[in-house]
């Protein structure tokens, strides 16, 4: 058998063993391990991702290469043969045969049938590896989608919304761009659970999340907080971000929840700050948070915002103090 065929078949073997073997203990895991985050954290995914989406395009690239070769291939073992017939039937004719002609045809139309025959069980391996790939590909953007989002409402989790954070804080204490950071609470959340009960809840934090998700659709990230409490990320400058969410807040007030049985108004309460200067993500947390109450204290149904100076009504000039 040909070397580079074996070579290949090794290779992808041990690949695909490899991914499988990490696979396999992610499943073991998963089923004894209490749930509190990805077996396999999220870098570790994404480089197997990477590894997985390399070796796809690398196999699908040689796999064509392989293709062409074997057209050519065999092309070039149909021109042999016709050669070898022609000094056949002319050694005939002539009653002269160039034996050593008629041996050089032959042996070359025999290597190029080897060749081919070698390649098409290559490119038999290589199209099965490259699907093997392809699955495996698919199972762990499965497995890093669910690490990200929230089940319920189908946003960013807490998980991938801290992460998010770091990223922006980190690129903006290097020299890059502010953000600002939005947090959301739906008002007297408890009292629908209590009187409509739980799967009602759970509409209404569906519908206000795809409300949100629309409404903030150019934002860096808008995720499930925790329980009834959304968190965004987006570069726009604090006076703008209130605007547009104060926005979005009137409409989600105005448009009813439909819950089946009976529609509910819903409405939010939000705080909003910015990086003013902080050594560490802390402090801006904080003053998004003394908004968010503000805006509760202060009747809910509003948007207040903290640039540094205090929490501030959206649209009104007076400092309201946290």
């Amino acid at each position: 058998m040909n070397p580079s065929l074996i070579a290949a078949g090794f290779f992808f073997a041990a690949v695909l063993i490899a991914i499988g073997y990490l696979l396999g203990r992610r499943r073991a895991k998963v089923a004894t391990a209490i749930p509190q985050g990805p077996i396999i954290q999220e870098d570790e995914r994404q480089r197997m991702l990477g590894l997985l989406e390399g070796l796809s395009r690398w196999t699908n690239e040689y796999s064509g290469n392989v293709s062409n070769y074997q057209s050519e291939l065999g092309e070039l073992s149909d021109a042999m043969r016709i050669s070898l017939q022609q000094s056949r039937s002319g050694a005939a004719r002539n009653g002269r045969a160039n034996e050593n002609q008629q041996a050089s045809d032959a042996r070359m139309v025999t290597l190029i049938n080897q060749i081919m025959s070698t390649n098409t069980e290559l490119q038999t391996r290589l199209e099965a590896a490259e699907q093997q790939l392809e699955e495996q590909t698919e199972q762990i953007q499965s497995y890093l989608t669910e690490a990200r989002t929230d089940g319920l409402t189908g946003l960013f989790n807490r998980r991938a919304f801290d992460k998010k954070l770091d990223e922006l804080f980190s690129a903006y204490r290097a020299g890059g761009k502010s953000f600002t950071l939005i947090l959301m609470d739906i008002d007297h959340f408890k009292m629908i659970n209590d009187t409509h009960g739980h799967p009602i809840g759970d509409i209404v934090l569906q519908q206000i999340s795809q409300r949100l998700g629309h409404g903030m659709q150019d934002a860096e990230i808008v995720s499930r907080f925790g329980g009834e409490e959304f968190a965004i990320l987006t570069h726009l400058p604090i006076r703008a971000a209130a605007d547009k969410v104060n926005k979005l807040r009137d409409r989600i007030a105005n448009e009813p929840v439909d819950a089946g049985s009976t529609e509910l108004q819903v409405t939010l309460s939000v705080g909003l700050s910015t990086p003013q200067e902080d050594l560490v993500i802390g402090p801006i947390v904080r003053r998004a948070d003394e908004a968010l109450y503000s805006a509760k204290n202060m009747g809910r149904n509003r948007v207040y915002f903290n640039d540094g100076n205090g929490a501030q009504l959206i649209n009104a000039p007076e400092v309201i103090r946290s």
